[in-house]
């Protein structure tokens, strides 16, 4: 899988990248990065990527022409491979494990960061115009990023690590605290580890009784309240 990020600050991204899974997973070429910057496609010499809106306002937007030559110019490395844009911002649509899931199977994922107040219109209706299937406007939650990089990144560990080969321990995907096939419900058991007692509280007794069967039971029922 290639992840191309549109960012002004790619820099952000230096550390998360080359930790842990994700970073064994692009020393084993599992995962590509590549980042582009909109700034490098501004057309004055000062390179300003952002002025004030029309009508007036304090706040400062971001240009829309920078912000799609870079789409414009990720696309034209892709030939015939699939590819889908993903727009972070505050929208009505969350993004989900089924987004995830669905996203782990493309070949090309682009995430725009945008940053300041918004991005000048057009820019959206550009992509809506171009790709209105193959681009999605997603939020976290109800509420508002400074850096909609992270936003961006809490998207990619939740895709990458369904791509085959980033996690070796495929047990670990099997049984996930939501599931798209099981009506995203939360199906998490609680875990314990040694020792059996801390501060007053034992594990559950079936877990050291050595019945498999009744322990699989036990974690099948619990995990459904």
């Amino acid at each position: 899988m290639k992840i191309h990020i549109v960012s002004l600050f790619p820099w952000m991204f230096t550390s998360f990248f080359s930790a842990s899974l994700i970073g064994k997973a692009q020393e084993s070429e599992v995962l590509t990065f590549n980042f582009i910057n909109p700034r490098d496609f501004c057309s004055d010499k000062h390179q300003q990527i952002d002025d004030k809106p029309y009508g007036g306002g304090e706040w400062m937007l971001l240009k829309a022409e920078p912000l799609i030559t870079s789409i414009e110019h990720i696309i034209s490395w892709l030939w015939d491979e699939t590819f889908h844009i993903l727009f972070p911002k505050p929208s009505e649509q969350y993004f989900t494990q089924k987004d995830a899931l669905t996203y782990s199977s493309i070949d090309n994922l682009i995430f725009v960061c945008w940053r300041y107040e918004w991005i000048d219109h057009r820019f959206d209706l550009w992509l809506t115009q171009q790709f209105p299937q193959q681009r999605s406007a997603l939020s976290l939650g109800q509420y508002v990023l400074l850096w909609w990089e992270v936003a961006s990144m809490t998207m990619i560990e939740a895709i990458v690590r369904l791509v085959p080969w980033v996690i070796k321990e495929q047990g670990s995907r099997q049984k996930e605290s939501y599931d798209p096939l099981k009506g995203m419900a939360n199906i998490e058991h609680p875990q314990y580890t040694r020792p059996q007692e801390v501060r007053g509280m034992q594990i559950p007794e079936v877990l050291i009784s050595g019945n498999e069967q009744a322990i699989i039971d036990w974690r099948k029922d619990i995990s459904q309240h």
